[in-house]
């Protein structure tokens, strides 16, 4: 026999002898890493449950999209001045943070084991999904470091009254 398919019977014998109340468990929700995880409730006892309460509490981007998980990242700098009003932009620093809004299932008693299942799995998918945000979001980070290090400030005081006034 196959090992994946032993390894498949062995869950199912593991899944059929725990008891009653590890079933009610909800599943660990998946992490994304680099990223601050804000959950939002999902309840419902079967997928087109699911699916509904996904769709009525799915947070929504900048732009109005409604998907059932979002990633926003922000770039802030700072640079420090100097006595004659210079700016010393070499000397930024550059902060990236990032949040994932994403569903945590209430996983209500009245689940089978096979709905848990396909939660599982779609959060697992959703979590790479969003994780490929995030590693876009990280690996430009250097590069707007060096943008903004690279740059030339030159400002200049505004006076105190408007000239068209």
């Amino acid at each position: 026999m196959p090992l994946r398919r032993f390894g498949l019977q062995l869950l199912a014998l593991a899944a059929a002898l725990a008891p009653a109340a590890a079933a009610a468990t909800p599943p660990a929700s998946p992490r994304v890493a680099h990223a601050t995880m804000v959950y939002y409730a999902v309840g419902g006892a079967t997928v087109a449950q699911i699916r509904a309460r996904l769709d009525a509490r799915a947070p929504a981007s900048p732009d109005g999209f409604h998907g059932d998980a979002f990633t926003r990242w922000s770039f802030r700098w700072h640079w420090p001045g100097s006595a004659n009003g210079r700016c010393r932009v070499s000397e930024a620093t550059v902060t990236l943070h990032i949040q994932v809004s994403f569903p945590r299932w209430t996983h209500p008693k009245a689940a089978s084991a096979a709905v848990a299942a396909a939660w599982a799995r779609y959060t697992r998918a959703l979590a790479r999904h969003e994780q490929g945000h995030v590693d876009y979001a990280v690996a430009h980070y250097r590069a707007v470091v060096r943008a903004i290090r690279g740059a030339t400030a030159r400002l200049r005081m505004l006076p105190r009254k408007n000239s068209w006034t």
